[in-house]
């Protein structure tokens, strides 16, 4: 595998046509072979982006790994990305629109490897992380991530009523659930359309079960009965390669103080995870402790950091995780059929992350095979678990009469998964 770094800089400005982020005069292009001294990078290079230079991405990448120290931009268009690992460190910065310009193409970041293959230690392969002070920011268009169902529909029924507006596109990916835990319904569509006004939604076949509505809820009903209807597509993805279907072994994003197993700098000001409108699949990797779909780890100034409007689904390991971390911003979210809690989040003191109306559905028993997992007692999956505070407040959340859990065997999702498992 070999290191590819600027031949040289090329000036001249590049115009970006609203929405998306203005781009610095002095940023080179990708598709300029003059940027890489005549060759582009191949599959399987390291690129590194120096401090001081800004990479403009203006075409489908794949390669090694990128390594990102100046700033790393992505062109107004549709584009790919595949390594085994994007590490921004020090004054890096990973950036796709903005708060006030939100990227609006499709971005997909693809990890691959497998667990025989690690990079970092402490890191292993298919990781997007910022340690040392980097900056990942990646700004999509804000999208509610699930909407309450307005009408009660009834096996056959191929038209939804929402019970308010959805921005949703033919193709997305939607799932309704509801029910309860004596009876707990899910069932995944496409949208062939939607109504001019939002609130009526065809799908690309029948349902399969009677899904109760808002406006017609049964007297007594639990709130948790009413059906919601979960948007699992975004314009940003972050995913793992098909292989990790295979044993669980998906793309994993960690905003960290340091990179585990490597001695800390103690940067001023932390590193910065912001992830507006992102969906995040085929996440977590099984076993392997710290490898979560979204991770923030002993970072204790995170300038800002947030998760906002995003959708974690296909997780092998948890959904949110943040330890020894303050400052964060979790709102909007949807973690569904996550393999253990949804959420894990350090509440040691005033400072820690603020939790706010998430959503997180059908949480999945797990046995882990690391003992500080098992501790957490996922055979029993919470949406949220409040670390580090009184018993009482363990695990307190919307959904916490289980209502939302699914007791399937976790081992039909990855076929090669044993049980026990095995882990390091």
């Amino acid at each position: 595998m070999s290191v590819v770094g600027f031949s040289r800089v090329v000036r001249g400005a590049i115009v970006s046509p609203a929405p998306a982020s203005p781009v610095p005069t002095d940023a080179v292009r990708w598709s300029d072979p003059a940027t890489w001294g005549g060759a582009l990078p191949r599959v399987h290079d390291v690129v590194r982006v120096p401090a001081g230079s800004t990479l403009l991405v203006d075409q489908n990448v794949d390669v090694g790994a990128i390594e990102v120290m100046g700033t790393l931009l992505f062109a107004p268009r549709h584009i790919t990305v595949r390594a085994r690992g994007i590490l921004v460190a020090g004054p890096g910065i990973l950036r796709a629109g903005d708060v006030d310009r939100p990227f609006v193409h499709r971005l997909v970041f693809t990890l691959s490897g497998g667990a025989d293959r690690d990079m970092i230690d402490g890191l292993g392969s298919q990781f997007l992380a910022a340690v040392d002070g980097g900056s990942i920011e990646l700004f999509g268009r804000r999208r509610p991530g699930w909407v309450a169902l307005g009408d009660t529909v009834v096996s056959g029924a191929i038209v939804l009523r929402m019970n308010e507006p959805v921005d949703w596109s033919p193709g997305d990916r939607i799932a309704i659930a509801s029910g309860g835990a004596d009876l707990p319904l899910l069932e995944e569509r496409s949208v062939f359309s939607v109504t001019t006004d939002g609130l009526r939604v065809t799908l690309d076949a029948p349902v399969q079960n009677k899904h109760l509505g808002h406006n017609a809820r049964a007297h007594g009903a639990r709130s948790t009965s009413v059906a919601k209807v979960v948007l699992l597509s975004r314009s940003i993805v972050i995913e793992g390669d098909m292989r990790s279907t295979r044993g669980g072994y998906g793309a994993h994003v960690m905003v960290a103080g340091h990179a585990p197993g490597a001695p800390g700098t103690d940067p001023a000001g932390g590193s910065r995870g912001c992830f507006v409108g992102v969906e995040f699949r085929r996440g977590g990797q099984w076993n392997y402790p710290g490898r979560y779909p979204v991770h923030w780890f002993q970072n204790p100034d995170p300038r800002g950091s947030l998760l906002a409007d995003c959708v974690i689904h296909q997780s092998y390991q948890r959904g949110v995780v943040a330890t020894g971390t303050r400052g964060l911003r979790l709102h909007g979210n949807v973690v569904y059929k996550p393999l253990g809690h949804g959420f894990i989040v350090d509440q040691s003191d005033d400072s820690a992350a603020v939790v706010t109306t998430n959503l997180v559905v059908r949480p999945r028993p797990a046995r882990f095979a690391d003992p500080s997992m098992r501790a957490l007692h996922e055979r029993q999956p919470r949406s949220v678990w409040f670390a580090d505070t009184a018993p009482a407040a363990q695990g307190v959340t919307d959904s916490d009469d289980r209502d939302d859990i699914d007791h399937r065997d976790h081992r039909d999702d990855f076929p090669g998964i044993d049980d026990p498992p095995r882990g390091r």
